[in-house]
């Protein structure tokens, strides 16, 4: 991303953040004729090892936006059955997006930076948005306790940039969040996962894989028609040791030895710089707004990737932010504390019962424990043998919840009966 023109002193809207969420609430806020200055701090979008998973309710949001269309026609895969399988066991479960009532019963798996150069074209192309990659935010500018502007780091010079409203969509990291007096917590999982790509075997069809161990994941997914998308569950301390080792053979075989059908496309796993170590953050923010300001995306609310929401969480946050600032911002009329309390209201209970199915789904999923295991994969039998229930959990992962399985039904999967 390269700035689009020079950056100005004052914008409409300030959005900190030049990721999904970000340009997807400028392209929105754009199109109805509202200044919007994107900031953001990479000079140059950086590739990233891994896929990402566009669930329905995201791809509803791209649907509305007209870019559905333009997104599946560059590299992906269509994925509409997920398995879950044991290691060395066999199969657990099935989900089945086409099980599902909603207009897009399906997943679209891509690497990441193919959805930002969809929503980055969008947004280059609209004369009221602008672009600035290379800008770091260094504080925000108050007013009282209203946020006026931030304060933007360009080569080495500080600029202040005026602003009506100020959108954070920094990240799990979030210096917006840190600057604004909402509160929050951001947490670290014990395990995250080693990432990387292989060329996609013959014969691997559009279905992604789940591999369950104890203490022990695998997931293959397919990203493009020549791409394979892995992961594999590890701490930090275990990363550390095994790059120190400087080997990747481990990697390649204990792939084909959990997946034979990988076969010689194993072996491509190349070398720890075709790699990323992708830890995983939960972060929990006491309120989403303060006069002035909103936080959207990971840095209101990030999630487990178990849950495989996170860009999808994005969109809808943008499209339901973008409705709460009205036209009449261009006057200065910002967005009323009463009208981003509705607007956080209607978002928070999905993110945070989501968030609590991630910590959920890291100890069952991670478990080490014989008995956490046994749970776990008892459960994925009770689901596969239950059509309804099933449906009920791919719904809640597709983001058509919350649906959380009550406790009698929690009981009927692990029944013998």
């Amino acid at each position: 991303m390269s700035p689009s023109r020079p950056l100005p002193d004052t914008t409409g809207v300030a959005v900190v953040g030049g990721g999904t969420a970000g340009l997807a609430v400028a392209v929105l806020l754009g199109r109805r004729g509202i200044p919007v200055t994107v900031l953001e701090r990479q000079p140059e979008p950086a590739p990233a090892p891994r896929g990402e998973i566009l669930q329905p309710n995201g791809l509803a949001v791209l649907a509305r936006m007209g870019l559905l269309d333009t997104l599946a026609a560059r590299p992906c895969a269509e994925t509409v059955r997920y398995h879950f399988l044991r290691i060395g066991h066999g199969p657990l479960a099935t989900f089945d997006y086409s099980e599902l009532d909603h207009p897009h019963p399906t997943t679209l798996v891509l690497l990441p930076g193919e959805l930002d150069t969809v929503l980055r074209e969008a947004a280059t192309a609209l004369p009221t948005v602008s672009l600035h990659a290379g800008a770091r935010v260094s504080g925000l500018c108050r007013n009282g306790e209203r946020v006026t502007g931030v304060r933007v780091l360009v080569d080495g010079a500080e600029h202040t940039l005026a602003a009506r409203f100020v959108a954070g969509a920094d990240g799990a990291f979030s210096r917006v969040r840190r600057e604004l007096p909402v509160g929050g917590r951001t947490v670290t999982y014990p395990e995250g996962y080693l990432t990387g790509l292989l060329p996609r075997p013959a014969g691997f069809n559009r279905d992604g894989c789940y591999y369950l161990g104890r203490g022990e994941i695998l997931g293959l997914f397919p990203v493009s028609k020549d791409a394979l998308y892995f992961f594999y569950l590890l701490s930090p301390a275990q990363y550390t040791a095994r790059r120190a080792a400087g080997d990747t053979r481990w990697l390649a075989e204990r792939m084909r030895a959990i997946h034979p059908p990988l076969g010689e496309a194993a072996l491509a796993v190349g070398g720890w710089r075709e790699l990323e170590f992708f830890p995983c953050i939960r972060v929990s923010t006491g309120r989403w707004y303060a006069p002035g300001a909103a936080l959207l995306g990971d840095a209101a609310h990030s999630v487990n990737p178990h849950v495989a929401q996170g860009r999808n969480l994005a969109l809808v946050d943008a499209e339901a932010l973008a409705e709460a600032i009205t036209p009449d911002l261009l006057a200065g009329n910002a967005p009323s504390p009463a009208r981003l309390h509705r607007w956080e209201r209607q978002r928070r209970p999905q993110a945070e019962a989501l968030r609590a199915l991630g910590d959920e789904l890291v100890l069952f999923w991670n478990a080490k424990n014989p008995l956490l295991v046994w749970l776990r994969d008892r459960s994925f039998k009770g689901l596969a043998r239950n059509p309804a229930l099933r449906r009920q959990v791919t719904a809640d992962i597709a983001g058509m919840g919350p649906l959380p399985l009550s406790p009698v039904q929690r009981a009927r999967l692990i029944s013998p009966w």
